[in-house]
């Protein structure tokens, strides 16, 4: 993830970085936000308004995902040019955690959540990088924010899934 998170930072003015803690991960995440705490310019916090129940016992069930927003002028929280209206967007974001339509893949985000960044940050045109297409949500957000998009995903299944999923809810249905 290191790699992923320091080549989107050299590219990119502004990188959205959705991760879960879980047990697994602490370690990794936590250096992760060290090393680039000079980058971070925002902490969303997804509550997801229902928390899964943990596998494990023990363990508290997790209601939340953190969204790392880097930038190249993490200097001030301020954002360049956002589409928003001063003091409309907080940094809590209560969208509930949708059940995918693809069953292939149980870490789909819900279409709101990806919106929410695109049309609060984007501008038609402009270009929309997703390094793990999971499902393919960002692809059709973007298409609905009419951005250039790229994706890559390295699960042949997971990205057949994805390609056939963007298909199905980008296309213009046939009205007569």
């Amino acid at each position: 993830i290191d790699g992923v998170v320091s080549e989107l930072i050299r590219v990119s003015h502004l990188v959205f970085f959705n991760v879960q803690i879980v047990t697994g991960n602490k370690p990794a995440l936590f250096r992760l936000i060290g090393k680039y705490s000079e980058k971070i310019k925002e902490l969303i916090v997804w509550d997801k308004c229902k928390a899964q129940p943990a596998i494990g016992g023990g363990v508290l069930n997790s209601g939340f995902e953190l969204i790392l927003v880097f930038s190249d002028d993490a200097i001030t929280r301020a954002f360049k040019e956002p589409k928003f209206e001063r003091g409309k967007l907080e940094n809590i974001w209560r969208i509930p955690a949708a059940s995918s339509d693809d069953k292939t893949h149980g870490a789909a985000f819900p279409r709101q959540l990806v919106a929410n960044i695109l049309i609060n940050f984007s501008e038609p045109g402009q270009r929309c990088f997703d390094p793990f297409l999971g499902t393919g949500t960002t692809a059709i957000e973007s298409h609905y924010c009419e951005l250039d998009f790229v994706g890559c995903e390295l699960d042949k299944d997971y990205y057949d899934s994805a390609i056939k999923r963007v298909e199905l809810l980008t296309s213009q249905e046939v009205l007569f």
